[in-house]
């Protein structure tokens, strides 16, 4: 309760009862025995109002318990054999390390999130990335498209993320004059530049900006799928996007990027889907499959 609510700000009796799954009786009660701790929690009344940690309070002594802390080790041991290089994560390992002794029988979790097919690359392109966001440094690289075309462009590095299953560089492109998110996979000769001095722009901003050139790129695809597929469907969308039919087929109603890749992302389902809306993305469809089956023709 101390860390969502030093994190929060303000939060409301009925914002942690929900977090914790308990009733707001129960909310109160602990909430006074913080107060009886020692702990100076304050309450505003009314609209907009809720718990906070009076002023010039900091919670800086709450420590993991070993349950916890090999959750963490699980995780940052799988990061170390990526950011293996970075001094600063290292001594952060070390430290939880030499904190929380490792049970060998403990291990409960299993985490891998490097690529299969450039585990190397990756490791050094995280490196690189990481020394050019703390540098502020450009970085420099030949990016291939979904089209299967390079281009060199030179960012201003943000963050890396990780994000359904793959890892990303957030930047300000050069060459769109606009911020962008490139997947490590499609990277290649990945180089330092120049110093350049950093954008006022937040990252939550950053983030707007990067979802709504999505949007501004992309269409709304309806898509009908078999009943067969029905268990299959949430690996793939959202569960609120997906809805049954009265005869137990499946509509799917999401935004897509108008690129190639979309028809062999629709493609991969086979027979199963099928193009609902729009009518041109159908006719597109048809006439890609007409060109796929060309060499088979002879």
């Amino acid at each position: 309760m101390l860390l969502i609510i030093a994190k929060k700000g303000t939060v409301t009796g009925k914002e942690l009862a929900d977090h914790f799954e308990v009733s707001l009786r129960t909310i109160y009660r602990d909430i006074d025995k913080l107060g009886e701790a020692g702990i100076p929690i304050a309450s505003i009344g009314g609209k907009g109002g809720g718990y906070y940690l009076m002023e010039n309070y900091h919670v800086d002594n709450l420590f993991l318990n070993k349950k916890e802390a090999h959750t963490v080790m699980e995780v940052m041991n799988n990061l170390s054999l990526l950011f293996g290089k970075d001094k600063e994560f290292n001594d952060s390992v070390l430290k939880i390390e030499n904190t929380y002794k490792q049970d060998k029988n403990a291990n409960k979790l299993s985490i891998n999130m490097s690529h299969f097919s450039m585990e190397r690359e990756l490791k050094e392109y995280l490196f690189l990335a990481d020394k050019a966001i703390e540098e502020n440094k450009l970085l420099v690289f030949d990016y291939i498209n979904r089209s299967m075309e390079y281009f060199e462009r030179a960012v201003e590095p943000v963050q890396i993320a990780f994000t359904d299953g793959q890892w990303y560089l957030i930047a300000f492109c050069r060459k769109r004059n606009d911020y962008r998110r490139f997947k490590l996979v499609r990277i290649k000769n990945l180089r330092m530049g120049n110093i350049f001095d950093k954008r006022a722009t937040s990252t939550e901003e950053i983030q707007k900006i990067i979802e709504e050139s999505y949007q501004e790129r992309g269409i709304t695809v309806t898509l009908k799928f078999s009943s067969r597929m029905g268990e299959q469907l949430p690996e793939h969308f959202p569960k609120e996007n997906i809805h049954q039919t009265e005869d137990n087929q499946f509509i799917v109603v999401d935004q897509f990027p108008y690129e190639e890749g979309l028809l062999k992302f629709i493609l991969s389902f086979g027979k199963e889907c099928e193009i609902i809306e729009p009518r041109y993305l159908r006719e597109e469809l048809m006439e890609y499959v007409k060109e796929l089956l060309l060499p088979y023709n002879g």
